[in-house]
Protein backbone atom coordinates (compact mmCIF):
# COMPACT_ATOMS: atom_id res chain seq x y z
CA UNK A 1 0.00 0.00 0.00
CA UNK A 2 1.44 3.46 -0.69
CA UNK A 3 1.79 5.83 2.35
CA UNK A 4 0.08 9.35 1.16
CA UNK A 5 1.46 11.07 4.51
CA UNK A 6 3.77 13.04 2.30
CA UNK A 7 3.30 15.96 0.09
CA UNK A 8 4.68 17.57 -2.59
CA UNK A 9 5.15 20.69 -0.83
CA UNK A 10 6.03 22.82 -4.47
CA UNK A 11 2.90 21.03 -5.94
CA UNK A 12 1.01 22.12 -2.38
CA UNK A 13 2.13 25.64 -2.97
CA UNK A 14 1.03 26.12 -6.44
CA UNK A 15 -2.74 24.26 -6.04
CA UNK A 16 -3.14 27.05 -3.21
CA UNK A 17 -2.14 29.94 -5.41
CA UNK A 18 -4.23 29.20 -8.37
CA UNK A 19 -6.78 28.69 -5.98
CA UNK A 20 -7.07 32.00 -4.38
CA UNK A 21 -6.39 33.30 -8.10
CA UNK A 22 -9.43 31.71 -9.10
CA UNK A 23 -11.50 32.80 -6.41
CA UNK A 24 -10.69 36.45 -6.51
CA UNK A 25 -11.42 36.27 -10.47
CA UNK A 26 -14.88 34.60 -9.71
CA UNK A 27 -15.39 37.37 -7.06
CA UNK A 28 -15.05 40.06 -9.63
CA UNK A 29 -17.11 38.74 -12.58
CA UNK A 30 -19.87 38.59 -9.60
CA UNK A 31 -19.18 41.88 -8.60
CA UNK A 32 -19.35 43.16 -12.91
CA UNK A 33 -22.48 40.95 -12.57
CA UNK A 34 -24.10 42.54 -10.44
CA UNK A 35 -23.02 46.11 -11.72
CA UNK A 36 -24.47 44.51 -15.24
CA UNK A 37 -27.51 44.07 -13.95
CA UNK A 38 -28.62 47.14 -12.47
CA UNK A 39 -27.00 48.86 -16.13
CA UNK A 40 -30.12 46.80 -17.42
CA UNK A 41 -32.47 48.36 -15.00
CA UNK A 42 -34.28 51.51 -16.13
CA UNK A 43 -35.19 53.93 -12.99
CA UNK A 44 -38.62 55.39 -13.11
CA UNK A 45 -38.10 59.56 -13.70
CA UNK A 46 -40.71 61.87 -15.30
CA UNK A 47 -37.90 64.29 -16.31
CA UNK A 48 -34.84 62.08 -17.14
CA UNK A 49 -30.96 64.21 -16.47
CA UNK A 50 -33.02 66.71 -15.43
CA UNK A 51 -33.17 69.10 -12.20
CA UNK A 52 -35.79 71.28 -10.95
CA UNK A 53 -35.68 74.11 -8.27
CA UNK A 54 -36.32 72.59 -5.01
CA UNK A 55 -39.14 73.64 -3.11
CA UNK A 56 -40.92 73.81 0.32
CA UNK A 57 -44.70 73.69 -0.85
CA UNK A 58 -47.56 73.14 2.29
CA UNK A 59 -49.46 69.83 0.97
CA UNK A 60 -52.47 69.04 4.07
CA UNK A 61 -51.19 70.86 6.74
CA UNK A 62 -47.13 69.54 6.24
CA UNK A 63 -44.55 71.36 5.08
CA UNK A 64 -43.00 68.73 1.73
CA UNK A 65 -39.45 69.01 -0.44
CA UNK A 66 -40.33 68.80 -4.01
CA UNK A 67 -38.89 69.74 -7.40
CA UNK A 68 -40.70 72.17 -9.80
CA UNK A 69 -39.85 71.32 -13.53
CA UNK A 70 -41.82 72.10 -16.47
CA UNK A 71 -44.62 73.38 -13.91
CA UNK A 72 -45.22 69.96 -12.35
CA UNK A 73 -44.04 69.38 -8.69
CA UNK A 74 -42.22 66.04 -8.47
CA UNK A 75 -41.03 63.99 -5.63
CA UNK A 76 -38.90 61.07 -5.62
CA UNK A 77 -38.12 61.08 -8.94
CA UNK A 78 -41.50 59.96 -11.12
CA UNK A 79 -44.44 61.04 -8.88
CA UNK A 80 -46.28 63.65 -9.15
CA UNK A 81 -47.96 65.69 -6.63
CA UNK A 82 -51.14 67.93 -7.17
CA UNK A 83 -52.69 70.24 -5.19
CA UNK A 84 -55.90 70.31 -4.67
CA UNK A 85 -58.35 73.60 -3.60
CA UNK A 86 -57.97 71.40 -0.37
CA UNK A 87 -54.70 70.95 0.11
CA UNK A 88 -55.30 66.91 0.70
CA UNK A 89 -52.80 64.44 -0.07
CA UNK A 90 -53.24 60.64 -1.37
CA UNK A 91 -51.37 57.85 -0.89
CA UNK A 92 -51.92 54.29 0.81
CA UNK A 93 -54.75 55.30 2.73
CA UNK A 94 -56.20 57.94 0.92
CA UNK A 95 -57.36 57.71 -2.79
CA UNK A 96 -58.54 54.73 -3.45
CA UNK A 97 -60.74 53.51 -6.80
CA UNK A 98 -63.77 52.50 -5.54
CA UNK A 99 -65.09 48.79 -6.66
CA UNK A 100 -61.53 47.82 -7.61
CA UNK A 101 -62.26 49.51 -10.53
CA UNK A 102 -59.95 51.37 -12.58
CA UNK A 103 -60.96 53.23 -15.67
CA UNK A 104 -58.54 54.46 -18.28
CA UNK A 105 -57.83 55.98 -21.94
CA UNK A 106 -54.62 55.25 -23.95
CA UNK A 107 -53.53 58.39 -26.18
CA UNK A 108 -54.05 58.26 -30.35
CA UNK A 109 -50.46 57.07 -31.37
CA UNK A 110 -48.84 56.45 -28.11
CA UNK A 111 -46.13 54.15 -29.42
CA UNK A 112 -46.01 50.28 -28.23
CA UNK A 113 -49.73 50.17 -26.55
CA UNK A 114 -48.51 46.49 -25.99
CA UNK A 115 -46.58 47.38 -22.96
CA UNK A 116 -50.12 48.62 -21.60
CA UNK A 117 -52.46 46.22 -22.16
CA UNK A 118 -49.66 43.34 -21.10
CA UNK A 119 -49.03 45.71 -17.52
CA UNK A 120 -53.00 45.59 -17.44
CA UNK A 121 -53.42 41.97 -17.65
CA UNK A 122 -50.29 41.28 -15.22
CA UNK A 123 -52.39 43.50 -12.41
CA UNK A 124 -55.48 41.78 -13.38
CA UNK A 125 -54.21 38.27 -13.31
CA UNK A 126 -52.77 39.35 -9.80
CA UNK A 127 -54.65 41.40 -7.98
CA UNK A 128 -58.73 41.87 -7.69
CA UNK A 129 -58.44 45.09 -9.55
CA UNK A 130 -60.43 45.67 -12.49
CA UNK A 131 -59.02 48.14 -15.61
CA UNK A 132 -61.70 49.38 -17.58
CA UNK A 133 -61.56 51.61 -20.85
CA UNK A 134 -63.26 54.59 -20.16
CA UNK A 135 -66.56 55.84 -22.11
CA UNK A 136 -67.28 59.02 -19.77
CA UNK A 137 -66.35 58.55 -16.63
CA UNK A 138 -64.61 61.42 -14.88
CA UNK A 139 -62.16 60.29 -12.55
CA UNK A 140 -59.44 57.93 -15.08
CA UNK A 141 -55.78 56.98 -15.96
CA UNK A 142 -54.57 58.51 -19.28
CA UNK A 143 -51.26 56.61 -20.36
CA UNK A 144 -49.71 59.32 -22.70
CA UNK A 145 -46.22 59.96 -24.19
CA UNK A 146 -43.59 62.27 -21.98
CA UNK A 147 -40.20 62.95 -21.24
CA UNK A 148 -40.13 59.71 -19.02
CA UNK A 149 -41.79 57.12 -16.43
CA UNK A 150 -44.86 59.31 -14.12
CA UNK A 151 -47.71 58.63 -12.30
CA UNK A 152 -49.70 60.55 -9.21
CA UNK A 153 -50.24 58.36 -6.44
CA UNK A 154 -53.23 57.02 -5.94
CA UNK A 155 -57.22 58.21 -7.61
CA UNK A 156 -57.02 62.26 -7.50
CA UNK A 157 -60.24 63.27 -9.35
CA UNK A 158 -60.46 63.86 -12.80
CA UNK A 159 -57.72 62.76 -15.40
CA UNK A 160 -54.71 61.70 -14.11
CA UNK A 161 -51.59 60.69 -15.91
CA UNK A 162 -49.58 58.43 -16.45
CA UNK A 163 -46.44 59.65 -18.95
CA UNK A 164 -44.48 56.83 -20.61
CA UNK A 165 -41.59 57.76 -22.83
CA UNK A 166 -40.92 55.46 -25.68
CA UNK A 167 -38.01 53.72 -23.22
CA UNK A 168 -40.79 52.92 -20.76
CA UNK A 169 -40.96 48.98 -20.36
CA UNK A 170 -43.84 47.08 -19.54
CA UNK A 171 -42.57 46.62 -15.80
CA UNK A 172 -41.80 49.90 -15.64
CA UNK A 173 -45.71 50.66 -16.41
CA UNK A 174 -46.58 47.98 -14.16
CA UNK A 175 -44.60 50.20 -11.78
CA UNK A 176 -46.71 53.56 -12.86
CA UNK A 177 -49.68 51.86 -12.30
CA UNK A 178 -48.54 50.45 -9.22
CA UNK A 179 -48.11 54.59 -7.71
CA UNK A 180 -51.87 55.14 -9.78
CA UNK A 181 -53.66 53.06 -7.55
CA UNK A 182 -51.96 53.98 -4.48
CA UNK A 183 -48.77 52.86 -3.78
CA UNK A 184 -45.61 54.97 -2.46
CA UNK A 185 -41.84 53.73 -2.93
CA UNK A 186 -41.38 50.59 -1.34
CA UNK A 187 -38.07 52.57 -0.05
CA UNK A 188 -40.59 55.12 1.80
CA UNK A 189 -41.45 52.75 4.13
CA UNK A 190 -41.52 54.44 7.69
CA UNK A 191 -39.85 51.00 8.98
CA UNK A 192 -37.18 50.79 6.37
CA UNK A 193 -34.11 51.67 8.86
CA UNK A 194 -34.49 48.12 10.53
CA UNK A 195 -34.22 46.25 6.20
CA UNK A 196 -32.01 49.33 4.75
CA UNK A 197 -29.36 51.96 4.88
CA UNK A 198 -29.64 55.24 3.11
CA UNK A 199 -26.43 56.46 1.91
CA UNK A 200 -26.84 60.38 1.84
CA UNK A 201 -23.11 61.08 1.28
CA UNK A 202 -23.22 59.39 -2.27
CA UNK A 203 -26.89 61.06 -3.58
CA UNK A 204 -26.53 63.45 -6.25
CA UNK A 205 -26.85 67.29 -5.06
CA UNK A 206 -30.51 68.02 -4.85
CA UNK A 207 -32.47 64.84 -4.67
CA UNK A 208 -31.38 63.72 -1.13
CA UNK A 209 -35.51 64.34 -0.56
CA UNK A 210 -36.45 61.73 -2.55
CA UNK A 211 -35.00 59.30 -0.44
CA UNK A 212 -37.41 60.36 2.80
CA UNK A 213 -39.75 58.17 4.09
CA UNK A 214 -43.61 58.98 3.01
CA UNK A 215 -44.00 59.83 6.85
CA UNK A 216 -41.24 62.25 6.57
CA UNK A 217 -42.46 64.08 3.81
CA UNK A 218 -45.90 64.39 5.49
CA UNK A 219 -47.82 62.31 3.16
CA UNK A 220 -50.55 59.83 4.52
CA UNK A 221 -49.71 56.10 4.40
CA UNK A 222 -50.06 52.57 5.98
CA UNK A 223 -47.76 49.25 6.01
CA UNK A 224 -49.67 46.36 4.48
CA UNK A 225 -47.27 43.99 4.77
CA UNK A 226 -44.75 43.03 7.67
CA UNK A 227 -41.51 43.93 6.11
CA UNK A 228 -39.55 45.76 3.49
CA UNK A 229 -39.17 43.49 0.24
CA UNK A 230 -36.25 44.69 -1.79
CA UNK A 231 -37.76 42.46 -5.05
CA UNK A 232 -40.75 44.71 -4.80
CA UNK A 233 -41.69 46.21 -7.93
CA UNK A 234 -41.55 49.52 -6.14
CA UNK A 235 -38.29 49.63 -4.84
CA UNK A 236 -35.71 51.84 -5.95
CA UNK A 237 -31.89 49.92 -7.25
CA UNK A 238 -29.14 50.35 -4.92
CA UNK A 239 -27.48 53.05 -7.41
CA UNK A 240 -30.87 55.32 -7.74
CA UNK A 241 -29.74 58.86 -8.04
CA UNK A 242 -26.11 58.26 -7.52
CA UNK A 243 -23.44 60.62 -7.91
CA UNK A 244 -20.27 58.89 -7.79
CA UNK A 245 -21.44 55.12 -8.68
CA UNK A 246 -21.39 54.24 -5.42
CA UNK A 247 -24.55 52.64 -4.35
CA UNK A 248 -26.80 54.86 -2.40
CA UNK A 249 -28.99 52.55 -0.57
CA UNK A 250 -27.49 48.84 0.55
CA UNK A 251 -28.71 46.48 3.11
CA UNK A 252 -28.28 46.99 6.80
CA UNK A 253 -25.20 44.91 6.46
CA UNK A 254 -23.54 47.07 3.57
CA UNK A 255 -24.40 44.81 0.70
CA UNK A 256 -26.27 45.71 -2.72
CA UNK A 257 -28.88 44.38 -3.51
CA UNK A 258 -30.61 44.43 -7.14
CA UNK A 259 -33.98 45.83 -7.90
CA UNK A 260 -36.62 44.17 -10.26
CA UNK A 261 -39.19 45.65 -12.89
CA UNK A 262 -40.31 41.82 -13.86
CA UNK A 263 -43.95 41.95 -11.98
CA UNK A 264 -45.52 42.05 -8.86
CA UNK A 265 -43.92 40.24 -6.05
CA UNK A 266 -45.43 38.22 -3.63
CA UNK A 267 -45.59 40.82 -1.26
CA UNK A 268 -47.03 43.61 -3.58
CA UNK A 269 -49.75 40.93 -4.06
CA UNK A 270 -50.24 40.38 -0.66
CA UNK A 271 -50.33 44.36 0.29
CA UNK A 272 -52.44 45.15 -2.67
CA UNK A 273 -54.85 42.83 -1.81
CA UNK A 274 -55.25 44.32 1.52
CA UNK A 275 -55.83 47.76 -0.27
CA UNK A 276 -58.23 46.51 -2.60
CA UNK A 277 -60.08 43.32 -0.91
CA UNK A 278 -61.22 40.31 -3.32
CA UNK A 279 -65.55 40.73 -3.55
CA UNK A 280 -67.00 38.10 -2.16
CA UNK A 281 -70.54 37.74 -3.71
CA UNK A 282 -72.12 36.49 -0.22
CA UNK A 283 -73.09 32.75 -1.83
CA UNK A 284 -72.37 29.74 -0.52
CA UNK A 285 -72.25 27.09 -3.47
CA UNK A 286 -71.86 22.89 -3.71
CA UNK A 287 -70.83 21.66 -7.07
CA UNK A 288 -72.61 18.33 -8.15
CA UNK A 289 -70.66 16.53 -11.31
CA UNK A 290 -72.54 14.34 -13.67
CA UNK A 291 -72.06 11.59 -12.04
CA UNK A 292 -74.23 12.98 -9.44
CA UNK A 293 -71.63 13.01 -6.61
CA UNK A 294 -71.06 16.58 -4.87
CA UNK A 295 -66.92 18.23 -4.64
CA UNK A 296 -65.17 17.93 -1.87
CA UNK A 297 -61.93 20.37 -0.64
CA UNK A 298 -60.95 17.58 1.61
CA UNK A 299 -60.40 20.42 3.79
CA UNK A 300 -56.75 20.61 2.29
CA UNK A 301 -55.61 17.82 3.64
CA UNK A 302 -55.32 16.29 0.00
CA UNK A 303 -56.38 16.48 -3.66
CA UNK A 304 -60.03 17.07 -4.11
CA UNK A 305 -62.85 14.80 -5.68
CA UNK A 306 -66.12 14.83 -6.72
CA UNK A 307 -66.87 11.76 -4.65
CA UNK A 308 -69.48 12.56 -1.63
CA UNK A 309 -73.32 11.90 -1.62
CA UNK A 310 -73.97 14.46 0.26
CA UNK A 311 -73.02 18.16 1.11
CA UNK A 312 -71.47 18.34 4.26
CA UNK A 313 -69.20 21.43 5.77
CA UNK A 314 -66.26 20.52 3.18
CA UNK A 315 -68.46 20.18 0.21
CA UNK A 316 -69.54 24.00 0.42
CA UNK A 317 -67.46 26.65 -1.06
CA UNK A 318 -67.68 30.69 -1.12
CA UNK A 319 -67.68 32.19 -4.60
CA UNK A 320 -65.07 35.48 -4.57
CA UNK A 321 -66.00 37.61 -7.42
CA UNK A 322 -62.28 38.96 -9.05
CA UNK A 323 -61.73 40.84 -11.93
CA UNK A 324 -62.01 40.31 -15.50
CA UNK A 325 -64.87 38.05 -14.87
CA UNK A 326 -63.25 35.53 -13.17
CA UNK A 327 -63.71 33.88 -9.88
CA UNK A 328 -61.74 32.15 -6.51
CA UNK A 329 -63.28 29.22 -4.68
CA UNK A 330 -63.14 29.37 -1.03
CA UNK A 331 -63.75 26.51 0.88
CA UNK A 332 -64.83 26.14 4.69
CA UNK A 333 -60.96 25.52 5.76
CA UNK A 334 -60.91 29.41 4.87
CA UNK A 335 -58.17 28.01 1.60
CA UNK A 336 -58.69 28.83 -2.11
CA UNK A 337 -58.94 26.13 -4.81
CA UNK A 338 -56.13 25.99 -7.42
CA UNK A 339 -55.88 24.58 -10.43
CA UNK A 340 -52.28 23.98 -9.73
CA UNK A 341 -51.59 25.11 -13.64
CA UNK A 342 -53.15 21.29 -14.68
CA UNK A 343 -49.69 19.84 -13.45
CA UNK A 344 -51.15 17.65 -10.96
CA UNK A 345 -54.66 17.13 -8.90
CA UNK A 346 -56.50 20.28 -7.84
CA UNK A 347 -56.11 21.38 -4.69
CA UNK A 348 -58.14 23.60 -1.20
CA UNK A 349 -54.85 24.93 0.29
CA UNK A 350 -53.67 28.07 -0.81
CA UNK A 351 -53.58 31.13 1.85
CA UNK A 352 -53.91 33.75 -1.24
CA UNK A 353 -55.31 34.33 -4.98
CA UNK A 354 -52.93 34.28 -7.07
CA UNK A 355 -53.10 33.28 -11.10
CA UNK A 356 -53.57 29.37 -10.27
CA UNK A 357 -56.38 30.32 -8.30
CA UNK A 358 -58.84 32.19 -10.70
CA UNK A 359 -61.17 30.57 -12.72
CA UNK A 360 -63.37 31.93 -15.71
CA UNK A 361 -67.15 30.55 -15.14
CA UNK A 362 -68.33 28.72 -18.84
CA UNK A 363 -72.12 28.23 -18.51
CA UNK A 364 -73.53 25.51 -20.21
CA UNK A 365 -77.28 26.39 -19.49
CA UNK A 366 -79.55 27.09 -16.43
CA UNK A 367 -76.87 26.48 -13.73
CA UNK A 368 -74.64 24.33 -15.06
CA UNK A 369 -71.35 25.25 -15.64
CA UNK A 370 -67.56 24.37 -16.65
CA UNK A 371 -64.45 25.89 -14.85
CA UNK A 372 -61.58 26.88 -16.92
CA UNK A 373 -58.16 27.84 -15.03
CA UNK A 374 -56.22 30.62 -16.22
CA UNK A 375 -54.05 27.65 -17.82
CA UNK A 376 -57.27 27.39 -20.30
CA UNK A 377 -57.67 24.05 -19.28
CA UNK A 378 -61.34 22.50 -17.73
CA UNK A 379 -61.91 21.09 -14.51
CA UNK A 380 -62.75 17.46 -14.64
CA UNK A 381 -64.77 15.15 -11.67
CA UNK A 382 -62.86 12.60 -13.27
CA UNK A 383 -66.51 10.72 -12.62
CA UNK A 384 -64.91 10.57 -8.89
CA UNK A 385 -63.05 7.61 -9.81
CA UNK A 386 -59.81 9.53 -9.15
CA UNK A 387 -58.46 13.11 -7.46
CA UNK A 388 -59.88 15.71 -9.74
CA UNK A 389 -57.77 17.80 -11.99
CA UNK A 390 -57.87 20.82 -14.30
CA UNK A 391 -56.17 19.58 -17.47
CA UNK A 392 -59.15 18.88 -20.04
CA UNK A 393 -58.30 20.80 -23.26
CA UNK A 394 -62.51 20.36 -24.19
CA UNK A 395 -65.86 20.21 -22.20
CA UNK A 396 -67.20 16.60 -21.97
CA UNK A 397 -69.29 15.28 -19.58
CA UNK A 398 -67.06 14.70 -16.54
CA UNK A 399 -65.87 18.72 -17.23
CA UNK A 400 -69.48 20.00 -16.35
CA UNK A 401 -71.50 20.94 -12.90
CA UNK A 402 -74.26 21.60 -11.62
CA UNK A 403 -73.43 24.98 -9.16
CA UNK A 404 -76.15 25.44 -6.91
CA UNK A 405 -76.56 28.56 -5.12
CA UNK A 406 -74.78 30.83 -7.47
Amino acid sequence: MKNYSKFNVPFLLGLIISILFLSCETQDFESNEEQNLYDNFMLEQAFPDETGELLRITLDGDEVDVESINKHYILEGDIKIMLSDNNKSVGRIGGRWPNNTVYYSIQSGLTNQARITNAIAHWESKTALRFVQRTNQANYVYFRSGSGCSSYVGRIGGRQDITLANGCSTGNTIHEIGHAIGLWHEQSRKDRDQYIKVLFENIQSGKEFNFRTYQEQGQDGNEYTSSLDLGSIMMYGSYAFSKNGQPTIVRTNGNTYNAQRNGLSNSDVIGINKMYPPVTSGNTVELRGNNGKYVSSENGSKPMNCNRTTAQGWEKFQVITLSGGKVALKGSNGKYVSSENGNKPITCNRTQIGSWEQFTLVSRGGNTYALRGNNGKYISSENGLQSMTCNRTAIGNWEEFVISGL
